[in-house]
């Protein structure tokens, strides 16, 4: 545990990390952990397969995994080891895939390259 420095009305008076590296420096981000645990994304191998397991995602679910995702891409963007940036980045693009299938008000957005429909 480490003490912050920042002194704001959110912010925890110690900070905490979890077993996966998640640190919490606020009230919002010991939410957010909260959030992460307990959703259990699985290694998706198929496009197919995220976008099944997205389709029946919440609301909340679906902005915690994007949440995670957009970590995963900056984890492949820094990663080193070639091998592992295109693995980080393979399952950061499948969990995009599966937050893309979640419904949004009753409806499943599609994209055609660029365009939103």
């Amino acid at each position: 545990m480490i003490t912050p420095i920042l002194r704001c009305k959110d912010v925890i008076a110690t900070w905490l990390i979890d077993v996966a590296g998640n640190v919490a420096i606020s009230i919002s981000d010991l939410a957010l952990l909260r959030r992460i645990q307990s959703l259990i994304i699985p290694a998706f191998v198929s496009t197919e397969e995220a976008m099944v397991w997205g389709s029946h995602l919440n609301p909340e679910q679906r902005a915690t995994l994007l949440d995670i995702q957009r970590s995963v891409s900056n984890a492949a963007r820094a990663e080193a080891d070639p091998q592992r940036m295109v693995n980080l980045a393979t399952q950061s693009q499948l969990m995009r895939e599966a937050g893309e299938a979640t419904p949004v008000d009753g409806h499943i957005r599609q994209w055609w390259g660029d365009l939103q429909v």
